[in-house]
């Protein structure tokens, strides 16, 4: 069965005191008062539909509100699904009127009153919900510049994955190499990697790695985090000839998940070889211990199955309300990867940008070198309290 999806939306103002009404100019309810809304379009996602809706009646975008899912109401005998979302304004805006007449209404009216409003008393009901919802402990996306470029870099099956924030908006790309994937943000304020930059030759060196650091802060989940091989593997050709060259320069054997992105951790260490105005620029970071940093507390759930992908975008809907799974999903098809290939580029995209603002830290605090000159060190975000600051 076949049915229509249309949208309402509930926006207080920035003290939640206030609703946002529009007077109907045409029936249903010409002359009464009722939500914003309207109709989803064709492939459009739901919460999309919303903030298109949003802009077109009210001139409110992205920026200046967090929409949520409140409720569904669904019409079995019309064939019809209302979705309702609810928000509040981060700031006081300018309204934009396209059809129906704006109007702000006390929260203690009587929208009861069939007279005055739409809905046959149904917008009594959603307003009582919709005061319900917790609205004041939604992270604030504008804690990112919004202007410039920060970049997020993970490797995925035939290449990698590149988040980048410029002026404040966000888009994702995949290519097939790191230095196509350089040469096309040349211009970049701050890129990041989740790939091992600094490899050690020596156990002295190994144990000066920020690995360790990092284990600490997401103890319960250290099996995210590979052991580093030693350079001398990362050159060998052979798994058995790294395996052999690993063992006799650190006195360790090396796991299949860390020979399989050997390659990518020799070609971002050939590249910065080949590019040296990138040495120590383009830096290494690490999406779990971003994630548990931007979250304020480690991220439990496997990031490759929907809870782990829903819970991750929640973390990063802070910083992009606009975010949603349907993006990452659709995203990732497209592009032939994982979904939380897209989500640890995003997250460093954000650390990234973090870090600009000082709002980002260096793993350890004593930094080592490699035998390159390369500085053996991770980027991550500050406490979550010091991030909202």
């Amino acid at each position: 069965m076949e049915f229509r999806h249309c949208n309402c939306i509930v926006i207080f103002n920035k003290n939640k005191d206030k609703l946002l009404f529009c007077k109907r100019a045409k029936d249903p309810y010409k002359g009464l008062y009722n939500f914003v809304g309207g109709k989803l379009e064709k492939g459009e996602s739901s919460k999309d539909a919303a903030y298109r809706e949003l802009y077109e009646e009210t001139g409110i975008t992205k920026q200046d509100i967090e929409l949520h899912r409140l409720m569904d109401m669904t019409y079995y005998q019309q064939k019809f699904v209302l979705e309702i979302y609810v928000g509040m304004l981060r700031q006081d805006v300018n309204l934009v009127e396209e059809v129906n007449a704006l109007e702000w209404m006390d929260g203690n009216e009587n929208f009861t009153d069939s007279c005055k409003y739409a809905g046959d008393k149904n917008i009594a009901h959603i307003v009582e919900v919709a005061k319900m919802y917790d609205l004041t402990d939604t992270k604030k996306n504008y804690l990112l510049k919004t202007e410039r470029l920060y970049v997020g870099v993970d490797g995925c099956k035939g290449g990698w994955i590149a988040a980048a924030i410029k002026d404040g908006e966000l888009s994702v790309k995949k290519y097939s190499s790191f230095a196509d994937l350089v040469s096309n943000y040349v211009n970049f304020d701050n890129m990041l990697v989740d790939m091992v930059i600094g490899l050690p030759s020596n156990v002295q060196q190994y144990e000066k790695r920020p690995d360790f650091a990092a284990r600490r802060i997401i103890a319960p989940r250290t099996s995210t985090i590979f052991a580093v091989p030693a350079r001398q593997a990362v050159y060998e050709t052979s798994k058995e000839k790294q395996r052999e060259a690993n063992q006799e320069a650190l006195g360790l054997g090396l796991s299949a998940q860390t020979i399989a992105i050997i390659p990518k951790m020799r070609e971002v260490d050939e590249f910065l070889s080949e590019h040296p105005t990138y040495k120590n620029v383009i830096k290494e970071s690490h999406p779990e211990v971003g994630f548990a940093r931007l979250n304020g507390k480690v991220v439990m759930s496997n990031k490759s199955n929907q809870e782990g992908m829903i819970e991750r975008v929640n973390v990063l809907s802070a910083y992009f309300p606009h975010l949603t799974e349907e993006f990452i999903l659709s995203s990732a098809k497209s592009m032939r990867c994982n979904p939380d290939d897209i989500l640890d580029a995003i997250c460093l995209a954000v650390t990234a940008n973090l870090d600009v603002q000082g709002k980002a830290e260096v793993i350890p605090e004593n930094v080592s070198t490699d035998d390159r000159g390369l500085r053996m060190q991770m980027v991550i975000p500050c406490l979550l309290q010091e991030n909202l600051s």
